[in-house]
């Protein structure tokens, strides 16, 4: 079991303040976690293969890009405010 004075010292750090109920809650829940954490150590993976995905297959919902209006470099640049050799020129937005 996880130590009160090991939980408020945490909670210091963090600048919580934990009542003392709420220490006792978090030793609850701890030993909770805890115990399920346990029950996972226990499952035999040795067998199973690593997945790089958590889904069996890898679903794509991108549409394939298709062209339907290009405008010329010359309509891009013509509203803008100051370009300079076919670029927009933006000032300085970052220290």
């Amino acid at each position: 079991m996880i130590e009160k004075e090991y939980i408020k010292e945490l909670a210091h750090e963090l600048m919580f303040d934990l009542s003392e109920e709420e220490v006792v809650e978090i030793q609850k829940e701890y030993e909770t976690f805890s115990k399920q954490l346990e029950l996972l150590e226990k499952i035999d993976t040795k067998d199973v293969k690593p997945m790089p995905y958590p889904f069996e297959n890898e679903t794509n919902y991108l549409r394939e890009d298709v062209v339907t209006h290009v405008i010329t470099q010359e309509d891009a640049l013509r509203n803008a405010s100051y370009s300079k050799e076919g670029h927009f020129v933006v000032h300085k937005v970052v220290k």
